[in-house]
Parts: structure tokens; sequence; C-alpha cells
């Protein structure tokens, strides 16, 4: 899947964005040109709920909760390509577009 960046925001206000790179593991025997056809789809559905809550970690502003954003990926992969296609998330790398101080406590 390609690249996307994500919001994160805690108090009501955006705090920085993360880009993040993912793959998918799929299924054996399910075509990569399927679900590459849906990357389009997929994004759009994960930016959609980026924005709707924060992936981001609470106590870190600079980084993305991976787990939060693996099982979001995941349910979005059921809906666009079908239950059980996509084993697992992986989440390669993460990139803030800036260094922000995280909060403090």
């Amino acid at each position: 899947m390609t690249g996307v960046g994500l919001p994160v925001f805690a108090e009501g206000r955006v705090r920085n964005h993360v880009f993040v790179e993912l793959k998918l593991h799929l299924k054996p025997g399910f075509a990569p040109e399927q679900a590459r056809a849906k990357d389009a789809l997929m994004r759009d559905a994960l930016i959609r709920q980026g924005h709707q809550r924060s992936f981001g970690e609470a106590r870190n502003w600079n980084r993305i909760d991976e787990r939060a954003l693996a099982a979001a990926v995941q349910q979005i992969a059921n809906t666009q390509l079908g239950r059980g296609n996509v084993l697992r998330v992986e989440i390669v790398r993460q990139t803030p577009r800036m260094r922000v101080r995280n909060p403090v406590g």
C-alpha cells in the first residue's frame, strides 16, 4: 500500500502529521494486482478514519500507534478485498512531518 499522511491531534488541535508506509501480507493465491487496484480506495478510507480519530500515540506526537493503525487497515482491507485475504498489516516506516515537543506528564 502506498504511503499516506495522517494527522496527529490532541486536545482538539492538530499537533503533527506522520507519513506511514504500509505493507499488506496477502493470503497465498490472492493476486497482488487485486490489492493494487483497490489501493486508492483503501488509502481514502484510512485518511477519512484518521480525520475522525487520531492514530497518534498519546505521549508522542511524532509517532502513530501501530496497533491501532494496523487494526484499522485490516478492517478496511476486509471490506475492500474480502475477509481473510490480508493476513497481516505491517507498518514499514513512520516519518513525522516535523519533530514536535511531546506533552509533559
